[in-house]
């Protein structure tokens, strides 16, 4: 992956504003890149989520529920899987869909919360953002 990209869409997307140059770094360092074709899905709902989440580098996703309704689309510099991630149960609530190829950096929550602590609140916040908006 392009760590120019990375870069740029970790200091584009909302969770990690006012994050520090050297914190941006060590963000774009320690996420695992993937890959997912269009099509794929890259997280699916029911399935253990390994408290992983990720930010969309490039392409787009759809979320969708369980009878197949597209409930939004998401993009570039967009956060995916923090609801699963920090749920007690720790399982996907949703599936996530490639509708072109898509580029990735996932983390797992427990290897960088000690370094940003506030990172676990702003996904919370997030997360419940997101699920409030899917159910009204």
């Amino acid at each position: 992956m392009d760590k120019t990209a990375a870069q740029t869409a970790l200091e584009a997307c909302e969770v990690f504003n006012n994050f520090e140059e050297d914190q941006f770094s060590l963000m774009n360092e320690s996420g695992q890149t993937r890959r997912f074709s269009k099509g794929e899905d890259i997280y699916e709902k029911g399935s253990d989520s390994h408290g992983t989440f990720c930010l969309i580098v490039s392409g787009g996703v759809e979320i969708v529920s369980e009878n197949g309704q597209i409930l939004q689309r998401m993009g570039a510099n967009e956060v995916i899987g923090e609801v699963g991630t920090i749920s007690p149960q720790n399982k996907r609530t949703i599936t996530v869909r490639a509708t072109e190829p898509v580029e990735v950096l996932e983390w797992d929550l427990a290897s960088i919360e000690d370094n940003f602590p506030e990172l676990l609140k702003r996904l919370k916040d997030l997360a419940w953002k997101r699920v409030t908006n899917w159910y009204e």
